[in-house]
């Protein structure tokens, strides 16, 4: 896995989520209260975002798509896709786009590809404890997660935590609130295919794993203020 430097300030991955986000607001004329109306992002945290004061969640980076409009391979990595049937990419190593946020790092596979029904991930778990969370994920469909090395322990809303060792895999409902804790020496390396049965093939992949739903609920006042806004 591509190594990315989080202790000495942001890392590359970092700063690049940051910087594409202003360029996109820049392009389409919008100032930052205007992106906050559309993606439920607050306009603090957008603002530290653009300015790689702090790195997005995934889900984060799922709102910031759907509500500019996106898709997500676009938004992590500008260019032409392939949107044809009879599609085939391949990603070779070192050539996965990276991203980080505050408890893992990223390696984004086939991102040449658009409109596609899975996200595949590679995954460096950092965090240690689930205090080291504002919020949990979850999205619609379901989620396969492969453990290449290290251990994490799986937290999910309705089960017990249960641990995956190295070759250790599990598939599970992503609708669940769920999060990745590393239990190793080091931090654990897996790979995490997202998948949403609710997106055919002439649906943009901005729509994958729809938080429009959980948008137009009322704040959960038991959740962390940052949580709330971002």
């Amino acid at each position: 896995m591509i190594s990315i430097e989080t202790k000495n300030g942001p890392s590359s991955a970092h700063r690049a989520i940051g910087e594409r986000l202003k360029a996109l607001r820049l392009e389409m004329s919008l100032t930052l209260s205007e992106v906050s109306q559309r993606t439920g992002v607050s306009v603090s945290n957008l603002s530290k975002i653009e300015r790689a004061e702090v790195s997005p969640s995934f889900d984060v980076v799922i709102r910031l798509c759907e509500g500019l409009g996106v898709a997500i391979e676009q938004f992590v990595k500008p260019g032409l896709k392939a949107g044809v049937n009879g599609r085939k990419t391949m990603t070779r190593h070192a050539q996965a786009v990276a991203f980080s946020s505050g408890q893992y790092d990223y390696l984004a596979h086939a991102t040449e590809l658009s409109r596609k029904r899975m996200v595949p991930l590679e995954m460096r778990i950092r965090a240690r404890s689930p205090e080291e969370f504002n919020h949990w994920s979850v999205h619609d469909g379901e989620e396969f997660v492969f453990v290449f090395s290290g251990a994490i322990e799986v937290h999910t809303e309705h089960y017990a935590p249960f641990r995956l060792q190295a070759g250790d895999s599990s598939y599970f409902d992503s609708g669940m609130k769920h999060i990745y804790v590393s239990v190793g020496e080091g931090d654990a390396h897996i790979l995490s295919i997202s998948y949403s049965p609710y997106s055919a093939n002439s649906t943009p992949i901005e729509d994958f794993m729809n938080p429009a739903a959980r948008r137009s609920s009322p704040p959960d006042p038991t959740l962390p203020e940052e949580r709330k806004e971002a």
